[in-house]
């Protein structure tokens, strides 16, 4: 009798254990055909309008939905998924805004190099990647797995009317209906690929003298980076190579090249100058030779390329005279806290954040070792550095202290204004 309790027993523990497992079910709102992959693994190898997963371990799901029509960028996304439940998406196009488009289209033309055809071709895609829109989750629906229908994978609920739709904004009672399930915020974050542009210019002409350590401090930058810290690509221009024509499509490359989850480092080492009569500051390629504006490379151009490059974070660090005024404007960014939460949390947010070596004011070439003192603080930080995530916030505050200390110039970290920063960081992950 007791041999027959707990084989009885057993077998109802069985069950009990089978029972909290749990699915995901996503369907197109227009019925495109997509593919779907969970942490890597593939639920469907011919493209569908509805995917069901079942049988999931509660946990964190990398979710990836690759379309069929190539010509539609995948929706990757990080879900939390709970024990027991069934969990139905929407896959949904938002349409690209009429002011992210124009600003898109007047960055291809703005001081371009190309043909005016070329350039007209570009455009063209830019109305044409905004018609399709960008894709979407949007949550649906969320039951146990006891009242979830059998036939969901074959015939997944279709969303009700949108009259009947909760506004989003206001709830009646307290907090989010999406609080405890786990959706809206991510146990882990979603990286991209990681992109360095390394600029440095020693041999000028011309109005310009030759600097010493501009190019010798890029190197440095350039080897430490690939040395520590996760990086994917790196596009580098050295002495003659950094002209004007050069910079400007390097920028172009990024803002062509870079997708949402990705991250951009750019990485600035020579003249700068400022034009008092325009309250303007420039960077001086090395092909500039006279003092003439059309030469140089304003900070105003600068921002229209942090506004068309699509990266999640971009850093631009610059180590030039008068590079302050760049940040001109009163900005917010999140309070730093050393928590897992933290980091989680200013990684999900966009940053366009700019360094300074100084403000709007002459910064040294020379220094200690070689290197200008802000280069020689900013490698000595991040080389000494041990901790896995490391914000570009914690490095200017570890920085900032013995450059004033050690030098007539002040380094400036903040948000550039009017780029679409939203407070969060651009982190340096260790290797």
């Amino acid at each position: 009798m007791k041999k027959l309790s707990a084989l009885s027993a057993l077998l109802f523990f069985s069950f009990f254990v089978l029972a909290q497992k749990s699915n995901y079910v996503f369907f197109t709102e227009a019925g495109e055909p997509f593919t779907l992959m969970l942490n890597g693994v593939s639920y469907n190898a011919a493209p569908q309008s509805n995917v069901k997963a079942e049988g999931l371990n509660e946990g964190t799901y990398a979710v990836r939905i690759t379309f069929a029509d190539a010509s539609l960028k995948p929706v990757l996304e990080e879900l939390v998924l709970n024990e027991g439940v069934e969990v139905t998406f929407v896959i949904k196009k938002e349409k690209t805004g009429s002011i992210e488009t124009g600003v898109k289209k007047f960055s291809k033309g703005f001081l371009s190099t190309k043909s005016d055809s070329e350039i007209a071709k570009e455009k063209q895609q830019v109305d044409a990647e905004a018609a399709k829109g960008k894709y979407t989750l949007e949550f649906l629906s969320r039951v146990k797995i006891s009242e979830a229908s059998s036939n969901t994978a074959n015939n997944p609920p279709a969303p009700p009317p949108s009259t009947n739709l909760p506004e989003a904004g206001t709830y009646r009672g307290s907090g989010d209906p999406m609080k405890g399930l786990n959706v809206d915020k991510p146990k882990n974050m979603l990286v991209g690929n990681y992109y360095a542009l390394i600029i440095g210019v020693d041999n000028y002409k011309g109005k310009w003298p030759p600097l010493k350590n501009a190019v010798s401090d890029a190197k440095a930058i350039e080897a430490l980076l690939k040395s520590k810290y996760k990086f994917n690509t790196f596009h580098t221009l050295y002495n003659e190579q950094a002209s004007r024509k050069a910079i400007i499509s390097e920028l172009e490359w990024l803002s062509k090249n870079a997708e949402e989850e990705d991250n951009v480092f750019i990485y600035y080492s020579g003249h700068g100058e400022f034009k008092k009569e325009l309250n303007k500051g420039f960077w001086v390629p090395a092909d500039a030779l006279s003092n003439s504006t059309a030469d140089y490379i304003s900070n105003n151009d600068l921002q229209t390329y942090l506004v068309g490059i699509k990266s999640k974070h971009t850093l631009l660090v610059s180590d030039a005279c008068f590079s302050g005024d760049i940040l001109r404007g009163n900005t917010i960014s999140v309070p730093f806290e050393d928590t897992e939460k933290y980091y989680r949390d200013v990684h999900g947010l966009i940053s366009r954040q700019a360094m300074t070596s100084g403000g709007i004011e002459p910064v040294l070439d020379g220094g200690k070792n070689g290197h200008s003192v802000f280069a020689y603080y900013f490698l000595k930080t991040l080389n000494e550095n041990d901790n896995k995530y490391f914000d570009a916030g914690q490095l200017y505050e570890k920085i900032k202290i013995p450059v004033v200390n050690n030098s007539e110039q002040t380094p400036k970290l903040s948000p550039v204004k009017d780029t679409g920063d939203e407070g969060g960081q651009f982190i340096f992950i260790k290797k």
